[in-house]
């Protein structure tokens, strides 16, 4: 084993030895055990639970970047299953109290083999190890065989495999049933025109005694680049019962590997459809967003359902969308006087008419802040308190309205949505400035609070530092935040040109989402970053349109927004999954 190593910090140094053993072949590189075990005499103090946080990286590329809680056994130790490519790299495990008053850190060395047998998790293995285990396609699945490829005009012929005792098969266009089969061949003639547009084509097989055997979907004229993804669910009966998900690739046949995710923990991989497996209807209700991810043919492509906070979701019909558009100069200033035609949208690839043409100066705008309130903002606080107060009393108008959260461990909401900017100093006043840092959560709670809200808005969250202490990985928030079309604009204090990951990341949240990061080296800077950002928001616009995918569908829809003028930049976010 590692020998005891123990991080000098300002918190209580926790003292850990960490050991990995290489398991098996994996999909795409080698499964290894991650045993960490914390000191003996910190277990009775740390109690049943602790925050972890594992990272794998090969030179200067992170390949594996991965939080969560892990429950100690007896004897103090968690173990972790991860997958990893072969060859030497770094290993970086970081282990905290759940109130983060003590942290330790193992950085070592790793040289992960080439194995040539597969991976099979043990009998009674936790649910990371079994997704490592890719699963073999469902037995006695509902299935369609693979249409042609490609534009699809005029008259389509699918055809569905399904079990021997399918006594039933209800064919979808577009969430609409078209027709009902009770005998094979389960075949479908479906009249599309002659002018070729996304069309998303599902099938639900019973049995004659009514249950339902398995549904499957196929997308006709979807992206000739990205595989189509499609997430389908089927609640249990009964509350506890588990809930069926069906993973379905278009077009049928190219895919390679298929991950599901929970949030960031991955519960199920395919290497070839049909995708079939089974959650916890608890895991599903206490988690965010429920991950599906294809790869094959040279091709890429996911799909997101938000699954809320304690109920499922039911995933919505989108026809109308709304999108916050910025537009600025070559001097960076907003653009105020462009008019509907002169904006040109496309939605997958096809262009789009835009119905209606807003201006947030003539609307009434959501405005949400995040506040970072961890230990290693204490001394700034007080100007960061000012300039907050400073920026609310100058922004908002009548008819605005604003909410206030603050986050170090969790994320507390100090003023919901509201119009009185004087509440927030005396709020904030009250706050104790001490914990870790919880972004990544605080940046999805934050979103929650946009969720079914119409007009323009933004998210500003002020940090000075890199996630600590979240349950949410990166990638989860990243991809929440691609679903809720609210532009963000982070703003980290006193954060270093050389934390060129943390930078990186506050610019990619940015960018994912149509907003700006903004980076000052001491917070008397903050106000004129807050005119700026007033700036973008009081003069952003909001361009709605009929979105040309006739069905809801959950998988990510590509927006390309260009304005018909010279010399202009337009910021918007890149896309969006419908879900919310």
């Amino acid at each position: 084993m590692a020998p005891w190593l123990i991080l000098l910090a300002a918190v209580s140094p926790l003292a850990l030895r960490v050991e990995v053993e290489p398991l098996g072949k994996g999909a795409t590189g080698t499964v290894v055990a991650v045993a960490v075990q914390v000191a003996p005499e910190e277990r009775e103090q740390l109690g049943p639970r602790v925050r972890f946080h594992v990272e794998f990286w090969k030179g200067s590329q992170k390949l594996d970047d991965g939080s969560g809680v892990g429950e100690l056994a007896g004897d103090g130790s968690f173990l972790l299953y991860r997958e990893w490519p072969s060859g030497e790299g770094l290993l970086r495990v970081q282990v905290s109290s759940l109130d983060g008053s003590k942290v330790g850190v193992v950085e070592r060395k790793v040289v992960v083999p080439v194995l040539d047998k597969p991976f099979v998790a043990p009998e009674g293995a936790p649910p990371d190890a079994t997704a490592l285990a890719p699963s073999p396609p469902a037995e006695e699945a509902v299935r369609f065989a693979r249409p042609r490829l490609g534009t699809v005009v005029g008259t389509v012929e699918l055809t569905l495999e399904a079990p021997e005792d399918t006594g039933e098969v209800r064919f979808f266009q577009d969430s609409q049933l078209v027709v009902v089969k009770n005998r094979p061949p389960w075949q479908l003639s479906l009249s599309l025109g002659a002018t070729p547009r996304r069309t998303v084509v599902r099938a639900e097989a019973w049995s004659r005694d009514g249950r339902l055997l398995g549904e499957d979907a196929v997308v006709l004229s979807g992206s000739e680049s990205r595989l189509e993804v499609q997430i389908l669910l089927r609640e249990g009966k009964g509350e506890d019962q588990p809930t069926r998900v069906t993973v379905a690739v278009s077009p049928p046949g190219l895919e390679e590997e298929v991950v599901l995710r929970l949030d960031d923990r991955t519960v199920a991989r395919w290497l070839s459809c049909p995708c079939v497996t089974e959650l916890p209807a608890q895991a599903l209700r206490s988690a965010r967003i429920l991950v599906a991810e294809a790869r094959g043919g040279g091709r890429e492509g996911e799909a997101v359902l938000a699954v809320g906070t304690g109920t499922l979701l039911e995933t919505a019909r989108v026809d109308v969308v709304e999108l916050p558009v910025s537009v600025l100069d070559a001097a960076g200033k907003p653009v105020s006087d462009l008019r509907p035609e002169d904006f040109h949208v496309w939605e997958n690839g096809h262009p789009v008419v835009v119905d209606s043409l807003g201006r947030s100066e003539d609307l009434p705008v959501l405005l949400g802040l995040a506040v970072d309130v961890s230990g290693s903002m204490e001394k700034d606080f007080p100007l960061v308190r000012q300039a907050v107060g400073g920026f609310l009393a100058d922004f908002l108008r009548p008819g605005d309205r604003f909410f206030l959260g603050t986050f170090a461990w969790e994320f507390s909401l100090l003023l919901p949505w509201g119009s009185e900017p004087r509440l927030a100093v005396d709020r904030l006043a009250r706050v104790r400035v001490e914990g870790g840092t919880s972004l990544h959560d605080a940046v999805i709670k934050a979103l929650e609070l946009f969720r079914g809200k119409k007009g323009p808005r933004g998210l500003v969250v002020i940090t000075d530092g890199e996630d600590t202490t979240s349950r949410t990985g990166w990638d989860a928030a990243l991809r929440y935040a691609r679903t809720m079309r609210t532009p963000i604009f982070p703003v980290g204090i006193r954060v270093s040109v050389l934390d060129f990951v943390f930078r990186s990341r506050l610019s990619e949240l940015a960018a994912a989402t149509g907003g700006e990061a903004f980076f000052v080296g001491k917070p008397e800077d903050l106000p004129a970053v807050y005119r700026r950002i007033g700036e973008q928001l009081r003069q952003q616009y909001v361009v709605v349109y009929r979105s040309p995918a006739s069905s809801a569908g959950d998988a990510f829809r590509q927006v390309t927004v260009k304005v018909q003028r010279e010399g202009v930049t337009v910021r918007t976010t890149p896309g969006y999954f419908p879900s919310p």
